[in-house]
């Protein structure tokens, strides 16, 4: 103790918080009192430190032992540049989105300016993220908050989401914790370690897309305006989105192209049009086969009859113009409007994927080509006129195919007709090839024959097979 006292006079730091409760001669005489005398400061030690910026701070800690581990520390930390603020990490989790997310939008605040990726994070933050963990400082996040959220999400224990969605949901949250740690704002990132649901493997059928053959029964089962729209689907690879996007200016009836320069997009239930696809990679040309030019170039025909489509060029910015779209829903009334003494007149109204997905799925089962996979997921949903929110349990299904399996079979059909990889990239608008051998080439509805087939050419009186089967690199 004579060290400590020592010490404390000549540097008087770490200090004696004074105490009612404590009997030494500083305590007793900043509250005098009929208690015991005792030599050695039984309360609180105040550590008082200079951090880089020239501010005086001041950290208590239980015995002096502690405060003076606490100083070493942080002098240590200052000359080697690891000091981090403590109050720079008491911003809670919301205000950090508020000032993280600017930075990953790169200063687009327009909705219709963010890509799919940006769109999709946005609302995983504003549906799972923030109602959870948005109230939590960064200091208060743990790895124990964190991994029990991540279980709470996934499908298996009653959550909202997949394990494929639950892992997209935690990278957003791991993204901005390892950002405030760059920003040294926590000295670590609490969700290192989180483990996640393991995603289930598909089955093999459900992993392989429907055929030709199926997707001509499911034609028959939809409506008559949107045969073109699964044929030129099928025949050129497109995404339900640019399908949507497709505009008259862009066909070129003479080259048999179609030129990808937009989409539709869907932010928070809103129709945009975006002046460029998922990527730049998306940014293409894609050939016309003989049957999907005569398919357009019949809608073009109807759709001149019936009024008057528009092959003028205009710019998102512009506004939807419906008259410029190739593929849309039925033909409606718009109400409160007058045209020669009529009560409206009829407008083309842009396909909603919602909409859309709804007459697909009663086409594909109708034309008895479905697989439809139900479970019970966890929604919180809130009381208008309460306004709490509570847990309800509901059921959502799964099925197969999927409108954008139509993608799948087209791609498998330029992989079986022997179309190089990178080409086959090109036409589908993906930025890596790789991607699109792993995904694609799962899709021979036949492979055991062809196995068969090639263990039986050598035989004597064998048929020759078409085709070999060749080896595809793996991603």
């Amino acid at each position: 103790m004579v060290r400590k006292k020592a010490q404390a006079r000549a540097t008087n730091n770490p200090r004696p918080n004074p105490s009612m409760r404590c009997g030494c001669p500083v305590c007793l005489k900043r509250y005098p009192g009929d208690r015991p005398p005792t030599d050695e400061h039984t309360g609180s030690w105040e550590a008082r430190y200079t951090d880089p910026t020239g501010k005086e701070r001041s950290k208590t800690k239980p015995t002096w032992d502690e405060a003076v581990a606490f100083l070493e520390q942080a002098r240590t930390e200052m000359r080697q540049r690891t000091w981090i603020d403590p109050a720079r990490g008491e911003i809670t989790l919301a205000a950090w989105w508020k000032l993280w997310w600017p930075t990953q939008t790169k200063g687009r605040t327009r909705i219709e300016d963010w890509t799919q990726s940006q769109l999709r994070d946005e609302g995983m933050w504003r549906n799972h993220v923030e109602p959870f963990l948005g109230s939590y400082r960064l200091y208060e996040l743990a790895w124990l908050e964190i991994q029990t959220w991540v279980n709470s999400l996934h499908d298996e224990n009653g959550g909202p989401l997949a394990a494929s969605s639950v892992t997209k949901c935690f990278q957003v949250l791991d993204r901005m914790l390892e950002s405030a740690k760059r920003d040294r704002r926590v000295p670590y990132n609490a969700a290192e370690g989180v483990r996640l649901p393991t995603i289930k493997k598909k089955h093999p059928e459900d992993r392989r897309p429907p055929t030709y053959a199926q997707l001509w029964l499911i034609r028959q089962k939809l409506p008559d305006y949107f045969h073109a729209l699964l044929i030129v689907a099928q025949e050129t690879g497109l995404r339900f989105q640019e399908l949507a996007g497709l505009r008259w200016c862009w066909v070129d009836f003479e080259g048999r192209r179609i030129h990808v320069r937009e989409v539709l997009v869907e932010p928070r239930g809103k129709i945009k049009r975006k002046a460029y696809p998922k990527s730049d990679a998306g940014l293409r040309t894609v050939p016309l086969t003989g049957l999907a030019a005569r398919m357009l170039r019949e809608l073009w025909a109807e759709e001149s009859e019936e009024g008057n489509p528009s092959r003028a060029v205009s710019e998102p910015k512009d506004g939807l113009r419906e008259d410029e779209l190739v593929f849309h829903g039925r033909n409606k009334v718009r109400r409160g409007t007058r045209v020669n003494g009529s009560v409206g007149e009829p407008y083309r109204a842009p396909l909603r994927r919602s909409a859309f997905r709804r007459v697909w799925t009663d086409a594909i089962t109708k034309a008895g080509v479905v697989r439809k996979t139900v479970r019970i997921v966890t929604v919180q949903k809130t009381d208008e006129a309460t306004g709490r929110t509570r847990a309800e349990k509901v059921k959502r299904a799964d099925w197969w195919p999927d409108f954008h399996d139509c993608r799948h079979a087209f791609a498998s059909r330029l992989h079986d007709r022997g179309v190089p990889e990178v080409i086959t990239q090109e036409i589908l608008g993906h930025e890596r090839a790789g991607e699109v051998t792993w995904i694609y080439t799962h899709a021979a509805a036949d492979y055991a024959g062809q196995v068969l087939a090639a263990l039986e050419e050598r035989k004597p009186g064998a048929a020759r097979p078409a085709r070999r089967l060749r080896a595809v690199q793996a991603a």
